[in-house]
């Protein structure tokens, strides 16, 4: 059974706000464009489309990063009351993260939540059985949102295996959206449970 902590962390009320209303942006769009016919805005859909998958992933990718940092600074705090040794600590946990310059993607998310201590993934597919699809869903998205930022679509073998049935369409980039709000709960829930044993209380 999915248990949420009740109290988010700052990442997640971020993400459940000020991100939701960037993407919501893409979708009033989505509105004003659909009046007319033709293909002019088939183009213009089409393009608002790959802006909207780029920004759902970049939305997420940010609020990685965030919970990463957020867990990071509270794992610090308890190291020592020096705070020459707590920034140290920090910057070791926190430099040259794959979350600051790729994707927020498993391997990524896995490595990068490594450095604290926490096998990720694991703690996710134990947390929910849904996870698994969600995880999925977010290499998905990510396979698309590389392709539209570099405009190479020439997948690889594993890459169209793995997006195999999917468009860069508007139900598919709601798919993928509705993926990552739910994994975002469960990032911050596990992330958060995980901190709290390490520290001995509850980070947020």
């Amino acid at each position: 059974m999915e248990q949420i902590d009740a109290m988010p962390s700052k990442a997640l009320a971020h993400w459940q706000a000020t991100s939701r209303l960037k993407l919501d942006e893409f979708e009033n769009a989505h509105i004003s464009v659909s009046g007319g016919g033709g293909r002019g805005r088939r183009y213009a859909t089409e393009q608002l489309n790959h802006a909207y998958l780029v920004g759902v992933a970049a939305q997420f990718q940010r609020f990685c990063r965030d919970l990463h940092s957020e867990a990071s600074q509270h794992l610090a705090a308890v190291v020592a009351m020096n705070r020459d040794v707590q920034t140290i600590f920090l910057s070791a946990l926190t430099t040259g993260r794959k979350l600051d310059a790729g994707n927020a993607h498993p391997s990524s998310l896995g490595s990068d939540f490594k450095r604290l201590g926490i096998r990720l993934n694991e703690e996710l597919h134990a947390a929910s059985r849904l996870n698994r699809r969600r995880l999925l869903r977010l290499e998905q998205l990510n396979v698309w949102r590389n392709a539209i930022a570099h405009q190479d679509f020439n997948f690889s073998i594993e890459e169209q295996n793995l997006i195999r049935g999917t468009q860069p369409q508007l139900r598919f980039v709601r798919t993928w959206r509705h993926g990552c709000n739910e994994l975002a709960e469960q990032l911050d829930s596990v992330v958060g449970a995980y901190v709290s044993r390490v520290v001995g209380t509850p980070p947020w």
